[in-house]
């Protein structure tokens, strides 16, 4: 169900906010679906990368936080850019 929450939302939006508006619109499993829909869209060129500052700016960083996903990041990119 979040896996096709998510995927409705990627294909019904054209930005990040758009894409985390339809995701809490959705109900229930929130997280779980903004973060599969906004962890697929932030690798699409044709997805508007318009978060607000502010929430990445207030990610906290932890063992998992904001470094640790921006190291994720860049591992994740890397590799796809491998399997080019």
């Amino acid at each position: 169900m979040s896996v096709r929450a998510a995927i409705t939302a990627i294909m019904t939006a054209d930005s990040m906010a758009e894409i985390l508006r339809q995701c809490v619109a959705f109900t229930g499993d929130v997280d779980t679906v903004a973060a599969i829909a906004l962890g697929a869209a932030a690798a699409s060129p044709e997805i508007k990368q318009d978060l607000p500052e502010v929430l990445i700016a207030g990610l906290e960083n932890g063992p998992y936080g904001s470094d640790f996903l921006r190291r994720l990041d860049q591992r994740l990119m890397q590799t796809m850019t491998s399997l080019k």
